[in-house]
């Protein structure tokens, strides 16, 4: 089943959930959507490559590599710059915060949906071509796997 990304909307909740909770315990009046949503990034996450070499005769050659540690990948957003929209007033609140925020992503079909908590580690204005719009991009750090 393919999953169409066009017309998804982004959420951000403003409200005091511990990260050990689960998304899913955010009440549905809590979520707010950041506006202007135009690329959704990446959401998921990648292992560090442990790697070890070893005097042998064997046929491969004295190296082995297993999965190490895992990591969740930061998930960049790209968003047109409207400082009066109100999710993306949280999405600045949660930058200068030291917390992790839920955020939801509501696919097209309005049904399925990804949720995780991040912590908004970088937000700057992206000025990008000169007949453009400005823009704002978010670098969301998820601090524990989505639910689907």
């Amino acid at each position: 089943m393919l999953f169409p990304v066009a017309g998804s909307k982004l959420f951000i909740a403003d409200e005091e959930v511990p990260s050990h909770m689960p998304p899913a315990s955010v009440p549905d009046a809590a979520w707010v959507e950041v506006g202007e949503a135009e690329a959704l990034g990446v959401l998921g996450g990648r292992y560090e490559l442990e790697e070890a070499h070893y005097m042998s005769d064997a046929p491969d050659g004295g190296y082995m590599a297993v999965k190490g540690v895992h990591r969740p990948e930061t998930m960049q957003v790209i968003l047109g710059l409207d400082p009066l929209d109100p999710g993306q007033i949280i999405l600045r609140k949660a930058y200068r915060s030291r917390e992790a925020f839920p955020f939801r992503l509501l696919f097209a079909d309005g049904v399925t949906e990804r949720r995780w908590f991040a912590m908004v580690m970088s937000i700057g204005d992206v000025f990008d071509a000169a007949n453009n719009v400005m823009r704002l991009q978010a670098d969301l750090h998820p601090v524990a796997n989505p639910h689907r």
